[in-house]
């Protein structure tokens, strides 16, 4: 996929651990990847065993992840700027726009919901942590989530 220098590297390693994780077969299709709301996106399709989609999963959720808090254009640490209404992840060198403001407690989390018969029910709660390439699970109340 065409991207900036900042997020070739993240694509790259997300691409390889989706590779590691397909050993068992199965068919496997990437139908897009984008930025949306100023952070990598992932769209596919496929046919593998729950254990192989965990892994995919994961290894498109660190993806994911690490483009939330890193600089698109140079690949530094980066947080999300708005700029005339778009919104786009840079570090204080290439941003433009206004910084957005993130609630004390909130930052790079990693929340996923699914909905269940009338409501939506959170399914992992978790902090990335850029050092590390990893997630640390984070209980959603502590941070004022319900659900």
């Amino acid at each position: 996929p065409t991207c900036e220098a900042g997020w070739q590297d993240l694509l790259k390693t997300a691409c390889a651990r989706i590779e590691a994780a397909l050993v068992e077969g199965g068919s496997f299709r990437v139908l897009q990847i984008k930025e949306k709301f100023g952070t990598l996106r992932f769209y596919w399709r496929g046919t593998i065993s729950d254990a192989t989609r965990a892994r995919v999963e994961e290894a498109i959720a660190l993806s994911e992840g690490r483009s939330a808090c890193t600089c698109e254009i140079c690949g530094g640490q980066g947080r999300l700027y708005n700029h005339g209404g778009g919104l786009a992840m840079a570090c204080a060198e290439h941003a433009k726009g206004e910084p957005v403001p993130i609630k004390p407690g909130h930052e790079n989390l990693h929340i996923v919901w699914k909905f269940v018969p009338g409501q939506f029910r959170i399914v992992s709660c978790r902090r990335y942590i850029r050092d590390s390439d990893s997630f640390v699970d984070v209980d959603p109340k502590s941070i004022g989530i319900e659900g």
